[in-house]
């Protein structure tokens, strides 16, 4: 697996130290090496154009099947083909990522569209301009034997990160099923460390999503409900700060270009681009098709469709849409933005060739 994680038996041996001491962990306060060593981007822009060697656009990426394809892409030289410079930053902790996005140290993030909703109540000015993939799988409810329905969650101790897409997933879970969060001991914890917390034994379950999900099953978790059942219900984006694409909407263009160039390998599986995403990403290569059997990867008429308006989860319209009503309703943000489609762009998908 990445090595930026901890390694599994470390971080079990100090899960099951620390979760006697503390219970849980705040959100964000674990940050990566790479994402401690990011400057401002803003302050770099100021040097030149973007996207040149001197001046990368950053990418920030966190742990998901899809993602994980950005490293392929520049691993294979997609970047280099289209003539755009771009630096990935990795982030283990997801919500890490946020945060540095919306301090400007990163022009670009991979986000869950329902993670964009509370930002743009915040005023953070971006845009959606791209749709990786759907989850089909990638994202689950994982426990231990004893368990086997939702119900059977009462009075159990459940951890996911509060917040994130997770935490929506876990509450439309119990809500499809007839509970609130009360109904079970609830317990907020980073993805990173549910996963050995739960490994563990320190919990009972955990919402994850990969790779940690795998790591849980592989250990002797069992996964009772997962994104295979909802399908469009979690679509993973890129995000661009609103500044570079004023700025520099040519080099924006280039890294969409570049993400439908290499969605085509990743999604037949093409063995060089397979090799360099798991070199990039650090990880086995076995896992890593395991991991990409959990999403449907999104090529550029895939996009164009899902931008559209719809009636169903098929059109991220439509998922933002039930993704804010949803958060509204269970307290998560304050309210419904007045326009959820104010945060897509598919200038950029249009623009491709």
């Amino acid at each position: 697996m990445r090595k930026k994680f901890m390694s599994l038996i470390a971080a079990i041996t100090i899960m099951g130290t620390m979760f006697t001491m503390t219970g849980c962990n705040n959100l964000g306060q674990t940050t990566s090496n790479d994402a401690s060593s990011t400057s401002d981007a803003s302050e770099t822009a100021s040097g030149g154009q973007k996207g040149t060697k001197e001046n990368p656009f950053i990418l920030g990426v966190s742990p998901m099947s899809g993602w994980y394809g950005w490293y392929g892409i520049e691993g294979t030289g997609i970047f280099e083909k289209n003539g755009v410079s771009v630096e990935i930053k990795y982030f283990p902790v997801y919500s890490d990522s946020l945060t540095a996005f919306y301090s400007n140290q990163v022009d670009g993030i991979c986000i869950a569209a329902s993670d964009a909703v509370a930002p743009l109540n915040e005023g953070v000015d971006f845009k959606i301009v791209l749709v990786n993939d759907n989850s089909s799988g990638a994202d689950g409810l994982v426990v231990h034997d004893g368990i086997s329905s939702v119900q059977d969650l009462k009075g159990k101790t459940v951890a996911t990160e509060i917040g994130t897409l997770e935490h929506m997933f876990f509450l439309k879970i119990l809500e499809d099923n007839g509970m609130t969060i009360n109904d079970v001991n609830f317990t907020n914890m980073t993805i990173n460390d549910a996963g050995p917390a739960f490994i563990a034994g320190s919990i009972d379950a955990a919402v994850l999503w990969e790779p940690t999900l795998s790591m849980a099953v592989n250990a002797g978790g069992k996964v009772i409900y997962s994104t295979a059942s909802e399908p469009g219900l979690i679509p993973d984006t890129l995000a661009v700060r609103q500044d570079i694409i004023d700025n520099n909407s040519d080099v924006v263009q280039k890294v969409v270009q570049s993400w439908f160039d290499g969605e085509k390998l990743l999604d037949t599986r093409d063995d060089a681009f397979i090799e360099a995403t798991i070199k990039g990403a650090e990880l086995e290569k076995e896992d890593y098709l395991v991991m990409l059997d959990g999403v449907i990867l999104f090529d550029q008429a895939m996009n164009e469709e899902t931008f559209k308006e719809g009636n169903d989860y098929t059109s991220l319209p439509y998922t933002l849409q039930k993704s804010a009503e949803f958060l509204k309703a269970t307290e998560m943000i304050d309210k419904i933005p007045e326009d959820v489609t104010a945060i897509l762009d598919d200038t950029f998908i249009k623009g491709a060739n």
